[in-house]
């Protein structure tokens, strides 16, 4: 199954959800930290583990998640993990304070028409999973192949 890790402000937990419900009609499993309790474990490895069970990162760059500094953190460790990161940021904020982010294409989040945001995200995650799913059925191809032909070479030998 194709997963989703949501970088974001806790300020933010209705444009959260409401994001996750549009990506779950696709799908897709979401992975928000606060979701899933992991009682002792640092907080630091269970969202790094999570990240690393992602198949891409969506950062909500809101005026609250830029001034947090987990997700700041979220978003170097994805990169640095070289996860597809798909920033959605909030009309009139500066993306460009984020280093790591500049000049980088991203979605924009108008608050007002929240929705347009949502369906843009939902859009190019379902293509980054199409992508995924053609991939391994190419190299499922692939193998078979590879397997026939050695088969048939083993056979050959006898």
């Amino acid at each position: 199954m194709y997963q989703v890790f949501i970088s974001h402000s806790t300020q933010d937990r209705g444009l959260v959800i409401a994001l996750a419900n549009v990506l779950t009609k696709f799908e897709i499993k979401v992975l928000v930290a606060e979701w899933y309790l992991t009682p002792g474990e640092p907080v630091s490895k269970k969202v790094f583990d999570e990240i690393e069970k992602s198949d891409c990162i969506v950062a909500l760059l809101t005026r609250d998640g830029m001034r947090s500094n987990w997700v700041n953190q979220e978003i170097e460790y994805a990169l640095n993990a070289g996860k597809p990161l798909i920033p959605i940021v909030e009309k009139g904020v500066n993306v460009n304070e984020l280093v790591a982010l500049q000049g980088k294409e991203y979605i924009e989040y108008d608050p007002p028409q929240y929705q347009n945001a949502l369906i843009k995200t939902a859009s190019f995650v379902k293509s980054l999973k199409l992508n995924k799913q053609k991939q391994r059925k190419a190299l499922l191809v692939a193998g078979g192949i590879l397997a026939f032909f050695l088969l048939l070479s083993s056979r050959g030998e006898k």
